[in-house]
């Protein structure tokens, strides 16, 4: 290590972060390189930890930076690295991370791409569990890889569209995930009352048991009638249409499965019998018949037929022929190939020889097996396989009659007559059958009619019953055969007037609805035109397209509406736009809801504020931004609306549990002045007795009141109710006592001064007085004065001195009170009053001190008043009435009457 580095540290260690980045960006110093993924996690510059992480350049350091750093360069580098990564191989051990990290993406472009092609089960299932858009999902469940995943995704498509799409791409592909969606669509049709489960399951049925009855079946056909005949029983209330098709099926089953039996029960019975049993009589007398004709050259076509049939039939009946049956069969085989050469003849004739043997035919040697052939197509007739039947027995006939006569075998050429016999048998009884199915279906048709049944239920029953009719016309007419058609001429003639008949008893109505359907059209041609400009205009308010979509669906259900060769177009035309409008609404739900990811991932966040009171306004504030962001699709509104209250409840909880703290604190203190507010109110209320210690009870409630925090002003208007109503009567009690005092001295200064004149006039004064309180000064002043009135000791003459002092102290106080009244003065005191007014301004001037009050003022001047008795006798009376005169004004004045 150079001297430099030990002094200054590496450069990638230097303080400087442009020369520690450039030193981890350059440097090859292998202890650089062991210390990179410590840089890229602890380093203080974000720009050295992004050059250490794309030095590194792995992905597990990638998805640990991705996982912890903040900083939007290194957040950003960490995607695009990792975006590459999880598209391009799997890797089970970083599942985790790259699932914690994928739940942090809200590109959704990104997410349709992982949802498709990521190589992670894990991390498919993860993006398209944030996909709702149903013809996304709708792709993904046809082109998923994994079985188990796309069978999911089926249940969250809903729109019956979508599912009859990947129904029809998923029917060769994969027979599984087409039952199950196919079972979906049954579920949402039979929700909305578009399906009838019953109603489909009868029509299946129906169809297993039309196969059996034409040997279209491979296995068991016992066990499979007894199968349908069980589930026909638990079918739920069947539709008579279905109903009657299902009994013709297996009523010819029944048939063939009972000939099947009855031969299988001859054949054992003919190997439980002795070999010398009798002949059988009916072919006995058969051949007696024929040994009967003596010329058949004679004989005619018809004839020659019947007679070969009969003896078919006859034969065909016994299951296994004895030693006499066949002796007999011997017998009678010289006038059979008689017949069969009179009935060749005949055709030959018939044909004017206009096909010539083919040299080919004539050399061709036979090598057919025929009683194997023949035994198939036995086995084939016993089955009910009337189809195959024909087909073994016409290619049997064509290889026979191929074969130079001479080269037939006659027992295989008359086994073969016989089968043919038989099968034209069964074909007779199922033209029987079927006959009288006609009928039933005429008979049916010519009620409709008069039945005044709605015309589309008229529609749909000749519909169905012409349907049945070519349902019988193909169990009938088989493949070879020269006929076109089964059914009677005038059978056919009869159903077709039938048709006709009820047809036009509903041809108006029909008419008319082709008008609305016409004008249902044009309607639909309008409103496909809006739509397909809304969803190309940028503009188109989310509103708005859930509108038109909604409307488009309704559409697409009503396409009966429309004239019936318009609704193929339309409907492609409605899925286009139905398509192009989902597009747009998934594009615009993709936006909203990455948006309230966001705010979801701001909410958790507040789980780590610690001041309650921000977390409460930053949740208030996401709360706001919530509402304005929009509506998403409710699956995913609801899934989001969840995850975004998690973090937010228990905020808004604690801060509910605090103010329920606080509510519980007010609610102490509330019943805490509440019972103030009473205890006052009780002691506004007590009897005069008490009021003395209701004053001081009343100024220590008025001291614990003033120290309480809140006051609710009901409780304060209640305490200060209270407090004012008991010093209300405080105050009364004491201007009543005021008053009695007043009336006392006033008493007092009556005796004082009748007792002075009563000294006048040589009388003996009364100087007899109430008792009163010890602590009235003035009280006792006017009883001192009595005192000396009665005291024969001081002469009187020194006491008239006094008086006419008393009465200058008298006047000036009248005057003094005349003054502070506002009252005039007699002219005689107006000089007097003047130098009163003199004399007060002057000295508040010199003293300026404070001015006492006016109830003070009076106060003072009712004790010079009462300390100047007795009074001279000449001027008291008119003192006297001045004196009271200025008293009731002052009081009024200063509040205290």
């Amino acid at each position: 290590m150079s001297i430099k580095a030990r002094l200054f540290g590496k450069p990638w260690q230097q303080k400087d972060p442009s020369i520690r980045r450039q030193a981890v960006a350059e440097s090859d110093d292998p202890e650089l390189q062991a210390e990179l993924g410590h840089i890229a996690e602890h380093d203080e510059s974000a720009e050295v930890r992004l050059t250490a992480l794309r030095r590194i350049n792995t992905e597990p350091f990638w998805l640990d930076a991705r996982l912890r750093e903040t900083d939007p360069a290194i957040v950003q580098a960490a995607d695009t690295f990792l975006i590459k990564a999880v598209l391009q191989r799997p890797d089970e051990k970083l599942i985790k991370e790259r699932l914690e990290w994928f739940r942090r993406i809200d590109d959704a472009d990104f997410i349709r791409k992982a949802a498709g092609r990521a190589p992670d089960r894990a991390l498919r299932a993860e993006a398209l569990s944030r996909i709702d858009s149903p013809g996304f999902l709708g792709d993904r469940v046809i082109e998923e890889t994994d079985d188990e995943l796309a069978l999911s995704l089926i249940e969250r498509i809903d729109q019956p569209s979508t599912l009859e799409r990947i129904n029809s791409a998923l029917r060769r592909k994969s027979k599984r995930r087409a039952r199950a969606v196919e079972e979906r669509l049954h579920r949402l049709q039979a929700q909305s009352g578009d399906y009838d489960e019953a109603s489909a399951s009868a029509s299946r049925l129906v169809e297993r048991a039309e196969r059996l009855a034409r040997g279209d079946f491979e296995g068991d056909r016992r066990t499979e009638h007894d199968e349908l005949e069980s589930l026909w029983q638990a079918a739920d209330s069947p539709p008579a249409h279905l109903a009657r098709r299902f009994q013709g099926a297996m009523e010819i089953v029944r048939r063939a499965l009972e000939t099947a039996g009855r031969s299988a029960a001859n054949r054992k019975k003919a190997d439980s019998e002795p070999a010398t049993r009798a002949a059988d009589a009916s072919l006995a007398s058969t051949v007696e018949r024929l040994e009967a004709i003596e010329n058949i050259d004679a004989l005619g076509i018809d004839r020659a037929a019947e007679l070969l049939g009969e003896f078919d039939r006859v034969w065909q009946a016994i299951d296994q022929p004895g030693p006499a049956d066949q002796e007999l069969r011997e017998r009678a085989l010289p006038i059979l190939q008689a017949l069969q050469k009179r009935r060749q003849a005949s055709n030959k004739q018939a044909s004017n020889k206009k096909e010539a043997p083919r040299p080919a035919e004539q050399s061709e040697q036979d090598s057919t097996d025929w009683q194997a052939e023949l035994d198939a197509a036995t086995r084939l007739i016993e089955a009910g396989d009337i189809a195959k039947a024909q087909a073994a027995l016409r290619d049997l006939r064509s290889r026979l009659d191929r074969l130079k006569p001479k080269q037939r075998p006659r027992e295989a050429a008359g086994r073969l007559g016989r089968l043919e016999g038989r099968l034209r048998e069964m074909r007779n009884w199922e033209h029987w059958s079927n006959n009288k199915h006609r009928d039933e279906l005429i008979e049916r048709i010519e009620q409709l009619a008069d039945s005044g049944q709605h015309p589309d239920a008229i529609s749909a029953a000749l519909k169905e019953a012409r349907k049945e009719w070519q349902h019988l016309e193909d169990l009938e007419v088989l493949p070879g055969d020269k006929r076109r058609h089964a059914a009677p001429a005038g059978q056919w003639r009869r159903f077709q007037a039938a048709c006709k008949n009820a047809f036009e008893q509903a041809q108006p109505f029909f008419e008319k609805r082709h008008e609305v359907q016409a004008e249902n059209l044009e309607q639909l041609e309008a409103f496909l035109e809006r739509a397909r400009t809304l969803a190309d205009d940028d503009e188109t308010g989310i509103d708005t397209l859930k509108q038109f979509l909604k409307s488009a669906r309704l559409a697409i259900r009503r396409l009966d509406d429309l004239p019936p060769k318009a609704r193929g177009k339309s409907a492609a035309q409605l899925r286009e736009v139905m398509d192009a409008l989902s597009g747009r609404l998934d594009a615009a739900f993709e936006t909203i809801e990455n948006e309230k990811r966001r705010l979801v991932r701001e909410a958790q966040a507040l789980e780590h504020e610690a001041d309650l009171k921000t977390a409460i306004e930053q949740a208030k504030a996401l709360q706001a931004r919530w509402q304005k962001t929009g509506t998403g699709r409710r699956r995913v509104e609801q899934k989001l609306w969840k995850e975004f209250r998690a973090p937010i409840d228990p905020l808004f909880e604690k801060l509910q549990g605090e103010q329920n703290n606080k509510r519980e604190a007010q609610e102490a203190e509330l019943a805490v002045l509440r019972e103030l507010v009473e205890q006052a109110e009780e002691l506004a209320k007590v009897d005069e007795a008490e009021l003395d210690q209701a004053e001081g009870k009343m100024k220590a409630l008025r001291s614990q009141w003033e120290t309480a925090g809140r006051r609710p002003g009901h409780l304060a208007e209640r305490f200060e109710k209270a407090g004012h109503a008991l010093d209300r009567r405080l105050e009364d009690r004491r201007l009543a006592a005021r008053r009695r005092a007043l009336e006392q001295l006033e008493q007092f200064a009556g005796r004082v001064q009748s007792a002075w004149q009563s000294r006048q006039s040589g009388q003996a004064p009364d100087i007899e007085m109430p008792q009163t309180d010890a602590d009235d000064e003035l009280a006792r002043s006017l009883q001192a004065a009595a005192r000396r009135l009665a005291d024969e000791s001081v002469d009187t003459e020194t006491i008239a001195e006094q008086v006419a002092e008393n009465g200058e102290q008298a006047r000036k106080v009248v005057i003094e009170m005349e003054f502070l009244a506002g009252l005039d003065s007699p002219p005689e005191d107006r000089e007097a009053r003047m130098n009163f007014q003199v004399e007060r301004l002057a000295k508040r001037m010199s003293e300026r001190a404070e001015t006492p009050g006016l109830a003070e003022e009076l106060a003072e001047l009712r004790r010079r008043w009462y300390a100047s008795f007795p009074q001279p006798a000449e001027t008291h009376d008119d003192m006297a009435k001045r004196f009271r005169k200025c008293q009731n004004v002052l009081e009024s004045m200063s509040g205290t009457d």
